[in-house]
Order: C-alpha cells, then structure tokens, then sequence
C-alpha cells in the first residue's frame, strides 16, 4: 500500500481548496473530495488550512498593495493553484483553520495499546469503550453519526438521535442503533460478532439479508445464513469482564484463554502441546497477571507451569 507523504497531501489539499473557490462543487467532484479526506486521517487538516490559506494569503497581499476594498478582502472566488500550493505547504498553523475543519466535518482516531483500555466520551453523549489493542475512527457532522472499528473490540453506549441513526462499520457490516449498548468485536482473522446488550440492532452485510438483533442477542458472522442467539444475562457479563480488566472463561478451550492474555500482556504463556492446548478451563482471571492465571491453569489441570524468563510453559506432568 503506497502512502502519500505529507507534501503530497498538502498539494492535493491545495488543489481542492482551489477548485472549490471556483464555485460550488457539482456531486461527482463533492464525492470525490469526501472519498480523499476520508482515505487519511491527516488528509482533513490539510483541507482546512488550505482553505485558510486562500483567504489569509489574499487579504495579506490586498493589504501590502494598499488596496482594502470590499472585494479584495472579501473571501476569494478564485486563486492561482501554484500560489495556494506554495502558501499551503509552507504554512504551519493559522488561527481559525482548526475551527473550519471541527464546524465542516469531525473525524478523529482512536487507539489502545497492549494493555490499554480507553473510555472516548463522544460529542452527542454517546460513548465508545476500546478494549486493548483496538483502533476506531469517528465522524459526526449534520447528518449522520458513523464510526469505524478497523480491529479490536469495543462497547458502544449510543444516544438516541432521531434524525442521525449510529452506525458502526466493521469487517464489511454496518450496525445500526437508534439507540442503547452494543458490543462489537473484531479480532485478527476470526469472524465478527456483534452483541446487543439492552436495545435492538439491524446489522446489515453484503451477501445476506440485514438482520434485526433483539436486546440480549449476538451473532457471529462465520457463514452467510449465521442466525442470532439469545445470550442471558452471565454469558454478557463475561462478554463484558475486559471492562473491569477481568478475563472470564467458561469451559473455553486453554488455547482460546491464552490468545486472550496475549492481548494484554508481553508475558507469554506457552503449551506444551495439542492435548494441552484443547484442555478445558472455567474462571475469572486479572488482566494483569498472567502468571497468576497460568499457576491456577496448572492446579486445575493437574499440568506443570515452568517460568522460563519471560515465559510461562504449560506441560503435562
């Protein structure tokens, strides 16, 4: 995947910025422009400063040259190109460009690292909890309400919004919520599933009929005819132990368990082997101390756990 530098974007910016002064933009061009600034986080600062830049490089040069009439300090119709690209890649920061970019539209990016949890209070109320190692993009402006969980897992408590529905986009789907908490959990190359805690969701696909979850029903999106089940009220509390950096297992398989640790913690646990692997674990363990839950694996299990640096291995006795 080639990234633009940020020179390029820089110039790209400019380049719009320019073409909108001409006049309005017709649907085509306005599409094309929303497909470039939703490609790159940093592609929306740019915009803005450009835009900044016609205006502020305008009004300088009306002022240098003595003339302050309306119309030259007015807000430019038009703009050389190579001009506005010269002045927008030389320019750091100019008062009000930050204001333009919050008031024409909000993206913001969020992430966790290893071990991280994050709370991100949202602008209208809602809110989106990252479990570790997830990332998550934000847009909110008039009309709608979008959010995108590239990977990792979190917990959605959206506000009702009768005009602008809350629709997170993962792995290919869309889930829409017109109000209420939802989990949404997307992780390396396992399938997606979705979780609606106390309020209904449409998760639509491509490929398959949109699907309409009731409260306290998941489904996981491993087969295009997957239907919803009904999960009660201990398999949510499970689903949602990461919150209180908890990890609860209920008859899950040793190696499923430890994948988990793994997303918090540098400290890894080792099998010894398949028969190891496929042994059958139930409790609520710390986040935080994988040590802890290896050496109760053991006891359980009737293994053997051997601490090799920064390892723990987990073999039959």
């Amino acid at each position: 995947m080639i990234t633009e530098t940020a020179r390029e974007i820089e110039q790209k910016a400019a380049l719009w910025a320019a073409r909108l002064d001409r006049g309005p933009l017709s649907p085509v061009d306005q599409a094309a422009l929303d497909d470039w600034l939703d490609g790159d986080t940093r592609r929306l600062g740019a915009y803005a400063r450009a835009r900044a830049v016609a205006v502020h490089s305008l009004r300088a040069a009306a002022l240098a040259s003595g003339d302050l009439s309306h119309a030259a300090l007015a807000e430019p119709a038009t703009m050389n190109r190579r001009a506005l690209i010269a002045a927008s890649v030389g320019v750091v920061s100019i008062g009000g460009a930050g204001l333009f970019a919050a008031q024409w539209r909000r993206s913001q990016q969020f992430e966790t690292k290893k071990g991280e949890i994050r709370t991100v209070h949202l602008e209208d109320g809602s809110s989106m909890v990252l479990n570790t190692q997830s990332s998550a993009s934000v847009r909110f402006n008039r009309g709608s309400r979008d959010i995108v969980l590239t990977y990792g897992e979190a917990l959605f408590t959206a506000v009702s919004d009768p005009v602008r529905p809350f629709v997170v986009a993962s792995a290919g789907a869309r889930i829409v919520s017109a109000g209420g908490r939802f989990l949404v959990r997307r992780l390396d190359r396992a399938p997606l599933q979705v979780t609606a805690l106390d309020s209904a969701l449409e998760v639509q696909s491509p490929g398959r009929p949109s699907q309409r979850l009731s409260p306290s029903m998941a489904v996981l999106m491993d087969r295009a005819d997957a239907a919803p089940t009904v999960i009660d009220a201990a398999v949510a509390g499970r689903a949602l132990a990461w919150r209180d950096r908890m990890l609860a297992f209920q008859n899950d398989s040793l190696s499923s368990a430890v994948s988990e640790f793994a997303r918090f913690s540098d400290r890894k646990i080792v099998l010894a082997d398949p028969i190891v692997a496929n042994l059958r674990i139930t409790g609520l363990f710390s986040v935080d101390d994988p040590a802890a839950f290896a050496r109760a694996a053991a006891i359980s299990l009737n293994l053997r756990a051997t601490a090799r640096g920064d390892e723990i291995l987990l073999s039959r006795v």
